[in-house]
């Protein structure tokens, strides 16, 4: 079953609200990261994935913003490209990692997919799950 994140008392956003992220499986929390991408708009996914990077392992943020850029360098699409390159993983801030981040999930959903639900980000995917939940919980 999809969790429905549209809906702030959905049984699924409300378990994950009142869960640890070490209490969720790898994979609900990929399906919940996945339907969080496929209905939230990036705009709105912002503040959660600032305090999400923010709460980052520091090695951790700076891997998957590696992952990201190197992704959007190879998309063909020169604005992405440019907005990979403004971003040094060495010095990145949390802003600017939640940038990178919205953006490729604007733009490129696949490679979200790839970098924070497989890729570097996946240790932290059940973190970002549960964070999500409890921003969104909170607007019932």
């Amino acid at each position: 079953m999809a969790t429905d994140w549209n809906d702030p008392n959905h049984p699924q956003v409300q378990q994950l609200a009142n869960s640890a992220p070490g209490q969720v499986s790898a994979d609900a929390a990929a399906q919940a990261v996945k339907d969080l991408h496929d209905q939230v708009s990036p705009q709105d996914l912002k503040p959660v994935l600032e305090q999400h990077y923010s709460q980052m392992d520091p090695e951790q943020m700076k891997a998957v913003i590696a992952q990201l850029q190197e992704q959007l360098s190879q998309s063909g699409n020169p604005q992405s490209q440019q907005v990979a390159a403004a971003i040094d993983p060495q010095t990145a801030t949390p802003q600017q990692a939640a940038e990178l981040h919205a953006h490729a999930h604007e733009f490129h959903p696949n490679t979200v997919e790839k970098v924070v639900i497989a890729g570097a980000g996946a240790a932290a995917v059940g973190g970002l799950a549960v964070l999500a939940a409890r921003h969104f919980a909170k607007q019932s």
